[in-house]
Formats: C-alpha cells, structure tokens, sequence
C-alpha cells in the first residue's frame, strides 16, 4: 500500500538526493611558459553511457535517478559492495531488455499498463513531496527522553508484567487419534508416568529424566524447562499447575490435550508495574511509532483541508443468487395405472 511505504519514508527519513558531483578541477597556476592545452570538461551524466540496449542508452544520470528510488540499506550494498554498481546497471539493463520487448508487443498501449503507470507516477510524486518536506518532517519525528517518560507516565498498563513460573516438566504424549498406529495409547502413557514416578522416588534426577523420557520436543534439550513464561499463555490445565504447586516438588500427573505431564516448579514471580528505567527501550519505539502516527495524521489532515477528499463506501455484496431464490415446492410423484412414472 502507498500509505504504508510513505510512513516508512518519513520513519526512516530517507529523502531523495542528487548524487555527489566530481568535484571541479583546480585551475592550474598560470604561468609565464607556454600554458598546457585545457583539461576536456567533465561529461555530464545524461551524457555518459553506461549501456545500451535496441539502441536505446543507459546513463549515469539514469543509473542516478534508478539508485534514489532505493532504500537507504540498498543504496549502501550497492556504493560498499565491490561490483555493486556494475551488477545494479547489468539489472537496469535486463530490465530495459524485457521493456524493450514489451513494446515491440504493443504492450505499453494496454489498459492494464496504463493504469499501473499513472498509479508509478502519483507514487514518485508523492515520494518527491515527501523529500521536500524531509527535513521539516525529520524535526517532528524526533523524540527525546522527557517524551518516552511521558509516554511511559501515560501508558502504565502498557508496561505491567503478568506473574511468571518457571517450570520443568515430562510430557508423555497421548495418540491423538485410536486407530493411529504410532504413539501411546492413554492407558499405556499413565503406565510410562508411573515408571518415571518411581525413578523419581529412587533418586533419579529430574532433568536425566527428562531427556530419557520427554516427548517434549521444544524442552527436551532444555532439561523441560520454561523459565519465566506467563502461564496464561499455556495450556489451562498446565497453566494452573505452575501457578499452583509447591515449589521445588513434582506433582501429580496433569492431563492436557497432549498427553501426561509430570510438572516440577522452578520458581515465580509476582505480577507487577515495570519501573521505567527498565522499560526505557520498548517505550522510547512505542513512543517513536505513536508520534510517526501522530506526525503522518497531522501532515494528511492538513492536506485535506486543502485538497477535497473522499473515500467511498464499498456498496454492499450482492447475496449469492442462490441464497434470493425461493425453493421451489416438492412435486408429488406423478402416478398412472402403471404406478410411478
């Protein structure tokens, strides 16, 4: 969408730029002796080619005006890279190649291409707007400590953190489907829980057990642990035996939709306000994005009562054809001396 590559013109602020020109040759001393036939005059760039394809130039200036349509992370690989200009023109080239053959096909006279041009067209306008109003924009978007605090005063609940377990646990998955060949079968997954219980109680350690009998792939090379996740994003019944058993000692078997887990609690943390010095990075980008939406809203308002603007509402979609059509009445089987016909 136009919209969206704009705000990221104006967050990034990349506006557009004439190249760096050569610099102009220092005149030479003068000179009592015969003075040396004047340098030739540096070509200028509409007049240095670069390629040509069915007779058509490639120019430094169209190379030029190509390189300030890209991003500033593009403009760079092309300039640092070695090669970078020349495969970046070798690309301009192919595409002139595949332009030049369209036309031959008459396919610049289709609608459709007709169409997309003017759409490019408001496109580059709009983008030459926007580096003509860069620097202006650039002062707006900046955002300094004394605004991220204020977003952070003015957005608490943005910046609470939920109680955290930490947990390790064994999950000994359950065959979803009966008649799958694979996987255990419930009453065979409580005989597994019982046979890890009681390696449990002879001393084996929990994390040993883990890697022997997880299916947990997600844990299993973590000793099953979870550490310091919100249990409202688990599964219910997992979620609330983290919130719920004794620290430090593995509970009964928890069933969930994914078999038997045996669940030990690390360790958690109490639900509670962020202070701001540890928030400060994840505001100081909430507060950057609200005032790119703020700086955006207000250039687009301010345009709106200069420029008349109007979106449509979408006519409603039309019922299925199907769906208007009454059904029609059951017919009664027609019947003669021969029975149904």
């Amino acid at each position: 969408m136009l919209r969206v590559s704009l705000i990221s013109l104006i967050a990034l602020g990349v506006v557009a730029q004439e190249p760096a020109q050569a610099p102009a040759p220092v005149p030479a001393p003068v000179s009592a002796a015969p003075s040396a036939p004047a340098p030739a005059p540096t070509p200028r760039p509409e007049e240095v080619v670069l390629a040509t394809v069915g007779g058509e130039p490639i120019t430094e200036a169209d190379f030029q005006a190509a390189f300030r349509l890209l991003g500033q992370q593009e403009q760079m690989q092309v300039l640092m890279v070695q090669g970078g200009k020349d495969e970046f023109v070798k690309r301009m080239a192919e595409s002139k190649l595949l332009s030049v053959k369209a036309k031959r096909l008459d396919l610049d006279k289709a609608p459709g291409y007709l169409r997309a041009l003017d759409r490019a067209k408001e496109d580059l306008l709009a983008r030459e707007f926007l580096a003509k109003e860069g620097e202006a924009l650039q002062k707006k978007l900046a955002v300094g400590e004394a605004d991220v605090k204020a977003f952070y005063d003015k957005h608490p609940e943005r910046f609470k953190q939920p109680e955290l377990a930490s947990v390790r646990h064994i999950l000994v998955a359950v065959k979803q489907d009966a008649k799958a060949e694979a996987g255990l079968t419930d009453a065979q997954a409580k005989a597994r829980v019982a046979k890890i219980q009681a390696e449990l109680k002879k001393g084996a350690k929990f994390e040993a057990l883990v890697k022997k009998y997880s299916d947990d792939p997600g844990s299993k090379d973590n000793g099953g642990l979870y550490a310091d996740a919100d249990p409202s994003g688990w599964v219910p019944e997992f979620g609330a035996a983290a919130r719920t058993q004794p620290i430090g000692k593995v509970g009964a078997p928890v069933k969930t939709q994914f078999g038997y887990h045996l669940v030990q609690v690390e360790g958690r943390k109490p639900a509670r306000q962020v202070p701001f010095e540890e928030a400060k990075g994840p505001a100081e980008k909430m507060a950057q994005q609200e005032r790119q939406a703020s700086v955006w809203n207000e250039l687009m308002d301010g345009l709106r009562k200069e420029i008349p603007f109007e979106l449509m509402k979408p006519a409603p979609m039309p019922a299925p054809a199907a769906a208007l059509k009454a059904p029609e009445p059951a017919k009664a089987p027609e019947t003669g001396k021969g029975g149904v016909q």
